[in-house]
């Protein structure tokens, strides 16, 4: 694939910062070289200023090959008429890395993504030998590093790590979409949203994080736990109002 689209499956790294996704976007690209992904150079762009739901949303969308010093200030927002929306990333024995904005709305920050190929951890169980079980096991770990870094990073509110899912906006939670399996919550959110979380994963051993928790429910993350998924769709419509008011009273 080209320096901007994984080989799928997507394992998708997510976090959504009410402090804006640009300054996010130029935060999960220092993530991605901390763990070891060297910059590609290819950073799909766009116009500054114009608002988008979708990439596709934006008819000057182009694709610029950069070097060094040029890709950096690139990505963190150092352009003065365009802006980043894809960049490409390698990291030795997973490839293409990304760093890119989910789908979103015009009128909110976007969700931000750093995404590769979920190679082993994408296969069916019945699928795998145990040595892509062990690789599983090693993005797993990387992926959870990863999160808690970028989280940190960007002071996140909120994220999660999905295959072939995306991170839902504070639009999209409030209307009954909910996070995925994987969720994470950060401490300056009202109790009673970790408490409805704590509430869709019962049997689940959430990892507290000082900035926040994180909800690992699936091999091989952790041990396989079960989801109350009505309590979840709840949870995050709790989550999405929570935001709602934090919006407002800024």
């Amino acid at each position: 694939m080209t320096d901007l689209y994984p080989s799928p499956p997507h394992l998708t790294i997510a976090v959504w910062a009410g402090s804006g996704d640009e300054l996010a976007f130029g935060r999960a690209c220092d993530t991605a070289v901390e763990f070891g992904c060297a910059p590609s150079g290819a950073v799909e762009v766009g116009p500054r200023g114009e608002p988008f739901a979708m990439l596709q949303d934006l008819e000057d969308r182009s694709t610029e090959h950069l070097n060094g010093a040029d890709f950096d200030s690139m990505v963190h927002g150092g352009h003065p008429v365009s802006r980043p929306l894809k960049a490409g990333f390698r990291r030795k024995g997973t490839g293409t890395v990304i760093v890119e904005h989910l789908l979103g709305t015009a009128t909110e920050p976007h969700p931000v993504a750093i995404s590769l190929s979920a190679g082993a951890l994408g296969w069916p169980k019945e699928l795998s030998t145990a040595k892509d079980r062990k690789a599983a096991d090693r993005l797993a770990a990387w992926a959870t590093d990863v999160l808690r870094d970028l989280t940190a990073r960007t002071e996140a509110l909120y994220g999660s790590i999905a295959v072939e899912e995306t991170l839902p906006t504070p639009t999209a939670l409030r209307t009954g979409t909910p996070l995925s399996t994987q969720p994470f919550l950060s401490t300056n959110l009202p109790p009673a949203v970790l408490r409805a979380f704590h509430t869709a994963f019962p049997q689940s051993h959430p990892t507290p994080w000082p900035h926040g928790t994180f909800f690992p429910t699936w091999k091989p993350f952790a041990n396989p736990s079960t989801v109350n998924r009505s309590a979840l769709t709840t949870a995050s419509t709790t989550l999405g109002h929570a935001l709602q008011r934090r919006t407002h009273e800024l």
